[in-house]
């Protein structure tokens, strides 16, 4: 008896599959986890685990290189190098250690000449660290310049207390539609022509945004778009070129749609 060609091409595809699909169960998972939270408070640690925990921190969760460079100007924030030290001469009867803290906890309360008030406060989301981290971070910033002598008690009890209040930051939900966004983005917008935004154009005429909604709030980010110039400018970029009429040009479906895709760039 001859099998039809027809159930032979069935069997040897369902064979084919099976393998591939043996294959693949075959491979070890990794299982992707968020960013594990530190935490010191009760511990005996030394000033040498403290940077090395801070260095941590500032390369990972607290996002830290997307603006900060060390030992090379960036064009978003200022260069940290000798920051241990430099932090002494910002603001006159503020240490070196308090000046650090607030620049963490409160980053408008003193602005670098020459570069815009973007900076979030890290114990706050998007970035949320928690008192242990914040501790540990400026450890590893008094580290670059001067000598570490930073305490759990000098970061206030209050800071971090969002990020360690146990469970994940509710995630802010904008009533918009994040593919409807990205064509405005590329389209009405214009704002391709500008921005970078992941695998979306190239432009280096503004900021990459591919990040944007990693290292800044959603309030900065519909603020932003409505008044451009109020927010600032990021050093390195020309002033004045973000057009202000966004707020005019596009209907409130088309804004809550562009800011629903810049809050989908991580």
């Amino acid at each position: 008896m001859r099998v039809p060609v027809g159930v032979k091409a069935s069997v040897f595809a369902l064979l084919i599959m099976g393998s591939y699909t043996y294959f693949a169960n075959s491979i070890p998972q990794i299982e992707s986890k968020p960013p594990q939270e530190l935490s010191l408070e009760g511990g005996n640690v030394t000033p040498a685990q403290l940077v090395k925990a801070g260095e941590e921190i500032f390369k990972t969760k607290g996002t830290c290189e997307i603006c900060h460079r060390i030992g090379q100007a960036g064009t978003r924030a200022p260069d940290l190098a000798g920051v241990g030290s430099r932090a002494a001469t910002r603001k006159p009867g503020m240490t070196a250690k308090a000046y650090l803290i607030e620049s963490l906890i409160q980053p408008g309360a003193f602005i670098v000449p020459g570069y815009p008030p973007i900076m979030p406060a890290v114990d706050k989301p998007p970035i949320g660290l928690n008192r242990s981290e914040l501790w540990a971070l400026t450890a590893f910033l008094e580290s670059l310049g001067s000598t570490v002598d930073v305490k759990l008690d000098d970061i206030p009890k209050t800071a971090g207390a969002a990020a360690a209040g146990g469970g994940a930051t509710a995630e802010v939900k904008i009533p918009g539609d994040a593919k409807a966004g990205e064509q405005v983005f590329q389209g009405k917008g214009g704002c391709i022509a500008c921005h970078k935004a992941g695998k979306i154009g190239a432009s280096p005429v503004g900021p990459d945004l591919s990040q944007i909604a990693k290292i800044q709030t959603p309030d900065y980010i519909m603020k932003k778009i409505l008044d451009p110039r109020g927010m600032g400018t990021v050093a390195g970029f020309p002033p004045g070129v973000m057009p202000p009429t966004f707020g005019q040009t596009l209907t409130a479906k088309e804004y809550t749609d562009l800011v629903s895709f810049l809050l989908t760039l991580k």
